[in-house]
């Protein structure tokens, strides 16, 4: 009868011992997820830029937004910038996550960061 005691008392041990040796894989996997919710924040934030875009454009106000400044201002930072050959700059928008993407649109901005034209297509679907 006196074992049990000594058995139970081993096992608590033990088992803090297996918590303690496991802490860092712990805060790693605390690590992933931090940054997966800023994952989904990104993605949530460029949506809603993309979604604001999409309503100026339907809107006719998209000329209204002259130069870089206002662009990103309005509607953040493109997902790609693309230095064109003539010295301009074609920034794509659309959703962050392709699958999702209807539509894309490319504003063209030259040397001097003037907003040139805009075009609005479709994404083609690879899947």
């Amino acid at each position: 009868m006196k074992i049990i005691p000594y058995l139970v008392l081993t096992c608590l041990c033990l088992s803090g011992c297996a918590i303690l040796g496991n802490l860092d894989e712990v805060f790693i996997l605390q690590g992933y997820s931090n940054e997966k919710d800023a994952q989904h924040r990104l993605v949530k934030s460029i949506n809603g830029h993309y979604d604001d875009l999409s309503k100026v454009i339907d809107k006719g106000t998209i000329n209204d937004y002259k130069d870089e400044g206002s662009f990103v201002k309005a509607f953040g930072a493109p997902i790609l910038k693309k230095d064109l050959s003539d010295g301009s700059q074609r920034w794509l928008y659309r959703y962050a996550i392709y699958r999702l993407a209807k539509d894309k649109v490319y504003v063209y901005f030259d040397h001097n960061g003037k907003m040139i034209k805009w075009e609005k297509l479709p994404c083609p679907k690879f899947f």
